[in-house]
């Protein structure tokens, strides 16, 4: 079996895990206490070097909402167009493969989206991404009644989800915040 010196593939880890143990064995299939140490630094040293791909932490993406659209709305449902800003804020590039995440406005579950989209968020660098969101009338409701009870304060958010990146491993995110809506209509 040729193996090549630039893959980095579980397979190919295997194999070279699975060739040294066949070459520690001495002619009658049993390894020496000397051979089983090197084997096992040998296999400590590839697990090593493959997790030191995977530096990504929880505090790796930033995402915050940038811009929600209303794209279709029905008696029991509405669609949104949302724009999610993605910071990385690590020295890696960070290729997620989709997402899912829940919109929280003042406390209360508003809708929830998904997309599939595949982007790539260079070093210390953002991306915009839209994703589609779903909210019901339960949620428009809840939202009525929130803002009616809380007149003249700030609209509170809470975005929460996950992005997978290429299957591996998937990065949670939670961001919040307040909007004034008072600032957001026009003076007389």
């Amino acid at each position: 079996t040729r193996l090549d010196s630039h893959s980095h593939s579980g397979s190919e880890h295997y194999r070279i895990i699975h060739m040294a143990h066949y070459t520690a064995r001495n002619h009658r299939g049993r390894m020496t206490h000397r051979q089983g140490i090197a084997f096992t630094l040998l296999c400590l040293v590839l697990t090593l070097n493959a997790c030191s791909t995977l530096r990504l932490s929880s505090d790796t993406l930033q995402v915050t909402v940038s811009n929600i659209e209303v794209v279709e709305a029905t008696l029991l449902e509405q669609l949104y167009r949302v724009t999610l800003r993605i910071q990385n804020r690590s020295d890696q590039p960070v290729s997620l493969a989709g997402g899912s995440f829940d919109l929280e406005l003042n406390g209360r579950d508003f809708g929830s989206g998904v997309t599939n989209e595949q982007v790539t968020v260079a070093p210390f660098s953002d991306a915009l991404v839209e994703v589609r969101m779903v909210s019901t009338v339960f949620g428009i409701v809840r939202l009525v009644q929130g803002l009616q009870s809380r007149e003249g304060e700030p609209l509170t958010y809470r975005i929460s989800g996950r992005f997978s990146t290429d299957g591996l491993i998937s990065l949670p995110f939670s961001e919040s915040g307040e909007i004034d809506l008072r600032q957001q209509t026009p003076s007389n």
